[in-house]
C-alpha cells in the first residue's frame, strides 16, 4: 500500500497526488508502462473495480501538477479518464 505525504525541499513543501486513471480495454500495459517514465512519478499500480491504475505523483507545485496531467498524463493513448487525489500531510 502506497503512503500518502508531502515532502520539503529547500524549505518547499512538494505536492503529492494520486491519479486514478481509467484506460481502454487492451491499453493498459502501454499505458501504465508510459506513465512510469514520466518525471515526478514515484510508483504505478493495477487496480481492479472501477478504476484500472494509480499513479503516484510528486510535483513542485499545483501548476506543475495541472500541466502533468493535462499535457503529460491525459494525452498517453488509451487513458480514457482520470481522477485526481492530493495528499495532504
Amino acid at each position: 500500500m502506497m503512503a500518502s505525504y508531502s515532502i520539503t525541499i529547500g524549505g518547499a513543501d512538494m505536492v503529492v497526488a494520486f491519479v486514478l486513471l481509467k484506460v481502454g480495454r487492451g491499453s493498459e500495459i502501454s499505458a501504465t508502462d508510459k506513465i512510469k517514465k514520466l518525471p515526478g512519478v514515484l510508483d504505478v499500480a493495477a487496480l481492479y473495480g472501477e478504476y484500472d491504475a494509480v499513479v503516484k505523483v510528486e510535483k513542485k507545485n499545483m501548476e506543475e501538477l495541472q500541466s502533468f496531467l493535462v499535457k503529460e498524463i491525459r494525452q498517453i493513448d488509451g487513458v480514457a479518464k482520470t481522477s485526481t487525489l492530493i495528499a495532504n500531510n
